[in-house]
């Protein structure tokens, strides 16, 4: 019982900080629509596409949100898959930074496997609310197996 009523009154207390950081809602889910250009090594681009994705974000302070992202990138060589674990920092009500640890299932566009390579993604994300709706232009860098992308877009969603 002396569990349960800690357990209330924590809840209580982190709707409460919600309601007072202007957060109706500690869930949001969206689609990721954008494109991916490929750098080289010498950082002039050498291949762009297009990407899509889904992407699922829990606010867990009024400063931090964890997430879950999938998505899958093309280009005229290459399809890649990307899953990844995304922290939030909300620099601002609207103004958030991502740092997201993940893994990149490539393979070539004939179909042939290229392989699974650790990814670390960075960007931001500005976030336009109206109601529950969100609309989120992005703009991230990814990281990984001696190369680097850009991928940018926007995110269409819904927070619960």
């Amino acid at each position: 019982m002396l569990v349960s009523a800690g357990q209330s009154s924590l809840l209580r207390a982190q709707e409460q900080a919600s309601e007072e950081e202007g957060h109706e809602y500690d869930n949001a889910v969206a689609v990721f629509l954008g494109g991916v250009t490929h750098l080289g090594s010498d950082g002039d681009p050498n291949e762009s596409g297009f990407g899509i994705g889904l992407e699922y974000a829990r606010l867990v302070t009024s400063r931090f949100s964890v997430g879950l992202l999938g998505e899958y990138a093309a280009t005229d060589h290459e399809r890649d898959f990307i899953a990844a674990l995304p922290l939030y920092v909300h620099l601002t009500e609207r103004l958030l930074v991502l740092a997201a640890p993940g893994f990149e299932f490539a393979s070539e566009a004939g179909g042939q496997a290229g392989g699974t390579s650790f990814l670390m993604r960075f960007g931001t994300i500005y976030e336009i609310v109206v109601d529950k709706w969100v609309f989120a232009p992005q703009a991230n860098a990814d990281v990984g197996s001696g190369h680097w992308a850009l991928v940018y877009g926007i995110s269409f969603g819904i927070e619960f």
